[in-house]
């Protein structure tokens, strides 16, 4: 019982503590650098799917000088990211509009998004440099919980 406590307890420590991103050095990566091609446009190419993703989610930057997304990420349910993809392709007026030359964005699918899993890393569990200030990596932020992430675009 009290092992049962302590794990409780731990679970419940915000994980705003754990704030830099954490790597076995044992495993293997799942998502290492030498799968992506690095753009200087704000993508990243998957060698093995290839598929092009946005490096930043919906209502961030990339920063091609500092290799980091900045801003804040927009909070959306799937409806209105899906409607925001669809304005990003048709509307000539919207700031993502062919971006990096791609006129075709559209959301992923759950099989998609789980490509860009890092099992060897956590908080975030994704590669660092190809996603590098994407997402939150706190549980107790304002609006967030255990595992939300951002909208994010890719191309096919």
């Amino acid at each position: 019982m009290k092992s049962l406590k302590l794990c409780t307890l731990l679970y419940l420590i915000p994980m705003s503590a754990m704030a830099a991103q954490e790597c076995s050095q044992n495993m293997t990566k799942s998502a290492p650098n030498a799968r992506y091609e690095f753009n200087n446009n704000g993508t990243i190419k998957d060698r093995i799917t290839g598929l092009t993703w946005m490096r930043c989610p919906l209502g961030k930057t990339w920063d091609s000088t500092e290799d980091t997304c900045l801003g804040d990420g927009q909070d959306m349910f799937w409806q209105a990211a899906l409607y925001d993809v669809q304005s990003i392709n048709q509307n000539p007026s919207h700031a993502l509009h062919n971006f990096a030359g791609i006129k075709n964005w559209r959301m992923p699918n759950i099989k998609e998004l789980v490509t860009l899993s890092e099992h060897s890393c956590f908080a975030p569990a994704l590669n660092k440099k190809a996603f590098s200030n994407a997402f939150p990596y706190s549980t107790n932020q304002e609006n967030y919980g255990a595992g939300d992430i951002r909208s994010r675009c890719l191309s096919n």
